[in-house]
C-alpha cells in the first residue's frame, strides 16, 4: 500500500485481487504500469497534458487499477 502524506486518499494496490479479476499477473502489470507512464509523460511532455500535479506513475497505477489501461496485444489490425 502506499499512503500519501498530508492525510490524501490511500492508494491501495492490491495485486492479488488485479490478478484474480483481470488475470493479470504482477509483472504484466508492472511492465503495463511502466509503458502507461511512459505514454503519460510523453503526453505531457509534447501536449502539455495536465496530470493534476500528480507524478506519472502514480497516474498509471491509478488508471491500471480502476481497469482503464488494458493489455495490448502485438499484432497490429489494419
Amino acid at each position: 500500500m502506499i499512503r500519501k502524506s498530508s492525510g490524501e486518499a490511500h492508494l491501495e494496490m492490491d495485486l492479488d485481487k488485479l490478478e484474480r479479476e483481470r488475470g493479470i499477473s504482477r509483472y504484466k502489470a508492472v511492465l503495463m504500469a511502466a509503458k502507461e507512464a511512459r505514454w503519460l509523460n510523453d503526453q505531457h511532455r509534447i501536449a502539455g497534458t495536465d496530470l493534476g500535479g500528480e507524478k506519472p506513475c502514480t497516474v498509471a497505477l491509478k488508471r491500471l487499477f480502476a481497469g482503464k489501461v488494458v493489455e495490448a496485444d502485438d499484432e497490429v489490425v489494419a
